[in-house]
């Protein structure tokens, strides 16, 4: 697994195993689900909350241009059987939470591999045109010889990921300014009273 991949997997974990609101959300999702009171949820009805999940995780990735691909039914299948520790079919309430920290950790995933693949190529592009860039600036007469001491202050490992990041969302808003105005809202004018 690569690092970012792995470091990715592990906040995840140890979000899902130690949040007191992760436990409250998985409480309220299996009551919600468990509308007869049997103190069980179906597949049909896991499948349905990992639906609405993987809706709202989409509408929140989309912001930042992300795609995220939703588990298919056989993987919600798959994981609810590997769940399912006493295989009756039904997830009792601590089944479901084992299978709601799997699911949140699979999107997780799949959400850090969309952002790897969205932002990467942007990352190495922004790194690639500082170099240029700076390159370019430093062979021009009179600008190099001035620009080379403030070239270096700007290090290219920092700044080129930076530029890549906020073209490729610039890219996927149709805005290329739209990192300055997801990082710096305009001033909201006060209220009159």
């Amino acid at each position: 697994m690569p690092p970012l991949v792995q470091a990715v997997h592990d906040k995840v974990k140890n979000f899902v195993r130690n949040s007191d609101q992760f436990k409250r959300v998985c409480e309220s999702t299996f009551e919600a689900l468990d509308y007869r009171s049997a103190g069980k949820v179906s597949v049909d009805d896991a499948a349905s909350c990992v639906e609405a999940l993987f809706r709202e995780l989409q509408s929140a990735c989309s912001d930042y241009g992300i795609v995220l691909d939703p588990l298919t039914s056989d993987d919600v299948r798959k994981i609810f059987r590997e769940c399912d520790y006493d295989s009756n079919a039904v997830l009792d309430k601590s089944e479901f939470t084992d299978f709601y920290s799997a699911v949140v950790t699979y999107a997780a995933m799949r959400a850090a591999a969309g952002f790897g693949r969205r932002y990467g190529l942007g990352m190495l592009a922004g790194v690639a045109g500082v170099v240029v860039a700076k390159s370019a600036l430093r062979r021009l007469p009179v600008v190099g010889a001035v620009a080379s001491p403030l070239l270096g202050l700007l290090p290219t490992i920092i700044v080129g990921p930076a530029l890549g990041i906020a073209a490729v969302y610039g890219l996927s808003q149709n805005d290329l300014f739209a990192i300055r105005h997801k990082l710096f809202p305009p001033k909201q004018p006060p209220m009159r009273r």
